[in-house]
């Protein structure tokens, strides 16, 4: 089993992110690409000391942008896997 550490990198705390929070009970973090999804719901569970009921996960493809300070030459914005986790009703997570 992995290390909480190195399957949760970070929370995402978007505009999307933040209403899924304050309305349907759902967290969204950015994960290790090789975590499956029990090992997101053992690493959330550990962390924060909540209950998981659902994990969905999907991995965000990388788009092609124009970088201007090298002539306009094409590049890549990195790629990553993202978990939505749904948690029991009156369970929290404090990310502030």
């Amino acid at each position: 089993m992995k290390e909480t550490v190195s399957i949760l990198n970070q929370a995402l705390l978007t505009e999307k992110a933040t209403m899924l929070s304050a309305n349907l009970n759902k967290y969204s973090f950015i994960v290790s690409s090789s975590a499956s999804r029990t090992n997101v719901k053992t690493a959330v569970e550990n962390a924060f000391g909540v209950k998981v009921l659902k994990v969905n996960v999907l991995n965000v493809k990388p788009k092609a942008k124009r970088d201007r300070t090298r002539r306009n030459k094409q590049g890549f914005t990195s790629g990553f896997k993202k978990a939505v986790i749904t948690l029991q009703a009156g369970d929290s997570i404090d990310l502030a």
